[in-house]
């Protein structure tokens, strides 16, 4: 059955036909929508809508609701941040809404025991004098070594002037003596050698520990 009826055909010359669907073979009539006070009919559209009044009480209803596809937006609010109005340039502190901050490192406070450079000036000085030492002994050491070796090896007695100073000995030393007297000293031959040895043994303990 087609869409579309036409009615009064016998009393109306031509009759009306009047727009229907049909569904399932029943014809379904179709109807505009119209709105007015009496003696007014407004017909629905998109401009002049269905008016609606009064409220609508929904229970359980999320504060949040989700939202899918495109959400047109108008009316911002003036000076909103659009792409309009984005700032691509450093701020102010008029548009930050604040003063310059003063900043000064003129004077810090150092850590006890900061390495200043008065400390390092000491230290430098300490490392030359350590430096200096260790090139002397390491003289002495180049100066004794044949005395010692020729002790050892039974060469001619050499004159020996007494010193008085103490020296710290560590490790051990053989001495060998042969045919040594007294040469105008009151210090024994046999105890001169082995001070001598123990000597030459303790600078090359010096010399070696700071090679």
């Amino acid at each position: 059955m087609a869409d579309n009826v036409l009615i009064n055909a016998v009393t109306t010359p031509g009759g009306a036909t009047i727009a229907t669907d049909e569904v399932n073979g029943v014809q379904h009539e179709l109807v505009k929508v119209e709105f007015g006070v009496d003696g007014v009919a407004t017909m629905v559209s998109a401009s002049d809508p269905l008016p609606v009044t009064g409220t609508v009480e929904v229970s359980n209803f999320p504060v949040t609701q989700p939202v899918s596809g495109t959400v047109a937006v108008s009316s911002l609010p003036t000076g909103l941040a659009t792409s309009a109005n984005q700032q691509t340039d450093a701020l102010t502190d008029a548009e930050l809404r604040a003063a310059a901050v003063p900043v000064s490192l003129s004077v810090v406070p150092l850590a006890t025991g900061a390495a200043t450079a008065t400390k390092q000036d000491e230290q430098t000085a300490q490392l030359a004098t350590l430096n200096s030492l260790i090139e002397t002994l390491r003289s002495l050491v180049a100066v004794l070594s044949p005395l010692g070796g020729a002790m050892n090896s039974g060469a001619p007695g050499l004159r020996v002037t007494p010193n008085a100073a103490t020296l710290p000995i560590s490790g051990s030393v053989t001495a060998t003596v042969s045919s040594l007297t007294n040469f105008g000293t009151s210090i024994p031959a046999s105890e001169m050698a082995h001070d001598m040895n123990h000597l030459v043994a303790t600078m090359a303990n010096i010399n070696n520990a700071n090679g």
